[in-house]
């Protein structure tokens, strides 16, 4: 939600850092667009890697900054990711943390490297406070994405498996809850970006409340904010209909009888 007042990017920088990560095709643009209510931010195909550098985009409430989000590329690539990685654990003879590995990672890749959309993530990641995994229930589950999970958990920053594509999936959605609990990861929740519920957007922007509580209160900002705004559209839509039912029940078709239907 866009206001005439830009604050600048030196403001911006202060808030709230939101990297939305996962694999190829997962749908983190269109949960942008949903958290954004807009249908401009990023572009959405079919094709794998659509979008192929960090985006970032601001939420407000109302004139008030909130939050940035910022949109990743896909991970292509977790394995050779993460033998990339345990090459330079091995490389250096000093113990490193496991941040530290993610920095030399980064600033090692140059522009040709196979890696480089991996390290457009990395590098996102390890600049944001909270991380969004997106998973598409819809695809089998595969050691790829539980790699991608080890690897951003390097980062040390706090990680929400955020299930997408979820209606009509509801066996698929257990199974990967249930491998997700194998690997301590119990804190994830829904939020499909088609079938949308305003219930579950504000248990996303709770739960983060609970992980960042620096940004509390603002956080508890915007969710009044959009409470507020659901309600107005709640009622407007509730009004639409009532007035669709009563100039249907109104409605009356008058016929003259003409000599011609005598016959």
């Amino acid at each position: 939600m866009k206001t005439l007042s830009k604050p600048s990017d030196q403001v911006l920088d202060f808030l709230l850092n939101i990297a939305v990560v996962g694999h190829t095709n997962t749908g983190k643009t269109s949960l942008i667009r949903t958290m954004l209510r807009s249908t401009d931010f990023g572009r959405i195909e079919d094709a794998a890697g659509t979008t192929r550098h960090v985006e970032r985009a601001t939420i407000y409430a109302g004139s008030e900054a909130i939050l940035n989000l910022h949109d990743t590329p896909g991970i292509e690539d977790a394995h050779g990711l993460s033998k990339r990685l345990k090459n330079y654990d091995t490389q250096n003879k000093s113990r490193t943390s496991p941040v530290e590995t993610l920095e030399s990672f980064v600033n090692s890749v140059s522009v040709s490297d196979a890696l480089e959309q991996e390290a457009k993530v990395v590098r996102q990641v390890l600049h944001s406070d909270v991380l969004l995994y997106i998973i598409d229930v819809r695809e089998p589950i595969l050691e790829k994405y539980f790699i991608e999970l080890e690897i951003l958990s390097k980062a040390m920053k706090p990680i929400i498996p955020v299930f997408n594509f979820i209606a009509g999936h509801k066996d698929e959605l257990a199974a990967w809850r249930k491998k997700l609990a194998t690997i301590n990861i119990h804190a994830s929740l829904e939020f499909d970006t088609v079938a949308f519920s305003f219930e579950a957007e504000k248990r996303l922007y709770q739960k983060i409340q609970t992980l960042v509580e620096a940004h509390y209160d603002r956080l508890q900002k915007l969710i009044d904010y959009r409470s507020k705004v659901w309600d107005q559209l709640c009622l407007s839509a509730a009004k639409r209909i009532v007035e669709l039912i009563v100039s249907v029940s109104c409605y009356r078709l008058s016929k003259t009888e003409s000599a011609e239907d005598n016959y």
